[in-house]
């Protein structure tokens, strides 16, 4: 049978196959620290796994755009949460706010302007849609981050029509760098966007899991009528296997919802009626918040902690400000790294899966150079209940005794920077 060009250059994500990897690993009893995939550990919330099991006759096929009792819910939780104003009208449900991004690339005419890094399947769907990527290099410099002049540039190299429509994907805070904007930074963005023609998608999945003094503050509250948010509760809330997203659209976009939800119809339908019923509870603020910020300031935590032993260790890190990530790079040992036969990121994550059985993604999927050895690491391997149980029982102590926390109940990450502190101290700089 013959496949498509297009498919036959395509791989697995690469980060659902390293975890399938670790899985194999230590499924052989082997023993393997796991920084390679990023899967919020936490229990689900009682509230939301009663209402899972009470809906669970909800067989019927639902509403393709969403059932509007959650629609309603999630305005509701835009309004209290993000001071965001929108009507169910405008809120679209999907199996994932991975699915909803790639409907997205497909629908919207085009180039996509793609900041590198970015998370892995984003140039791998817009490949998929036929369309043309720019990407935006970023640096440890400015944080990984866009800015106006950088867009400028960008735009002027590749004289682009500044009427004609462009795409720009942003994901903040970001996988894989745990970077993210101030408000003052999207303001400064604004303009350009404006004069560009530029429509953003806002991927705002970890933007409930801000921390270290940083709020997060979406685009759509400077540049409403631009910006489509994408979001679910795979991460802040640890349901990453419910399959659920949300897109939210501007006002007065009848025909991106239109196109959208056509595109919908013939792929999923809709996403499944009791997931849907239970996820009205996981948008009920009073219910959610205190939950979130509890799992929160167990990330801040355990992310200060690896980002502190990656510090002390020399290897070079931008600081995080969200999520569950971080990504350091050794470029500075690249003469030693050569010595080793290690040329590329994947060649660096390759040895230490080998060597160490430490796993972590390599730089180059996120779209940097092969040459710019960095890598994604993930900072969760731990046991998500019994992590949150403790914390829980010692908060009054936990500030000033993390550390001991952290290598009492979450022992592989402690391992894992013991790996890479090891590592790195056998390299020469250059």
């Amino acid at each position: 049978m013959e496949i498509t060009p297009e498919i036959t250059r395509l791989k697995p994500s690469a980060t659902l196959a390293m975890n399938e990897l670790v899985v194999q690993k230590r499924n052989e009893g082997q023993k393997v620290y796991h920084m390679g995939f990023g899967e919020s550990p936490f229990p689900v919330h009682e509230s939301v796994k009663k209402a899972l099991s009470m809906h669970a006759d909800k067989k019927y096929y639902a509403p393709t755009q969403g059932i509007l009792t959650l629609r309603k819910q999630i305005c509701d939780f835009y309004k209290q949460v993000y001071r965001l104003e929108f009507m169910p009208d405008q809120v679209l449900i999907a199996p994932g706010s991975k699915s909803l991004i790639y409907n997205l690339i497909v629908a919207l005419e085009g180039p996509l302007l793609l900041p590198s890094p970015s998370w892995v399947s984003y140039q791998h769907q817009a490949h998929l849609a036929h369309k043309e990527i720019m990407l935006l290099i970023t640096s440890p410099d400015t944080s990984y981050l866009i800015t106006p002049s950088m867009l400028l540039a960008s735009l002027k190299n590749a004289s682009m029509d500044q009427l004609s429509q462009k795409l720009l994907l942003l994901n903040y805070p970001c996988n894989p760098t745990g970077q993210s904007y101030s408000e003052n930074q999207l303001k400064e963005l604004v303009p350009i966007l404006k004069q560009n023609n530029i429509i953003v998608i806002s991927d705002e999945i970890y933007s409930l899991i801000s921390y270290n003094n940083h709020v997060h503050h979406s685009l759509a509250e400077y540049y409403p009528e631009g910006t489509l948010i994408t979001g679910g509760i795979s991460k802040d809330r640890s349901l990453g296997g419910y399959r659920f997203g949300v897109l939210l659209i501007p006002q007065g976009n009848e025909n991106v919802k239109r196109s959208i939800l056509s595109i919908a119809s013939e792929i999923w339908s809709s996403a499944s009626s009791p997931i849907q019923h239970a996820v009205i509870e996981a948008y009920k603020s009073n219910k959610m918040l205190g939950y979130i910020q509890i799992c929160t300031r167990i990330h801040e935590m355990m992310t200060n902690y690896v980002y502190k032993r990656l510090n002390e260790a020399k290897i070079s890190c931008v600081p995080p400000k969200g999520g569950f990530y971080l990504f350091p790079d050794w470029n500075n040992k690249k003469s030693s790294l050569k010595s080793m036969n290690l040329h590329t990121s994947y060649d660096l994550a390759e040895y230490l899966l080998e060597t160490y059985n430490l796993a972590s993604l390599p730089g180059v999927e996120f779209g940097m150079a092969k040459s710019d050895l960095s890598l994604r690491l993930s900072t969760v391997d731990y046991d998500g209940s019994l992590v949150l149980n403790k914390f829980m029982e010692n908060l009054s102590t936990i500030e000033k005794n993390s550390s001991e926390f952290i290598s009492e109940f979450a022992p592989n990450l402690v391992a894992s920077c013991d790996i890479l502190e090891e590592f790195t101290s056998s390299l020469k700089e250059t």
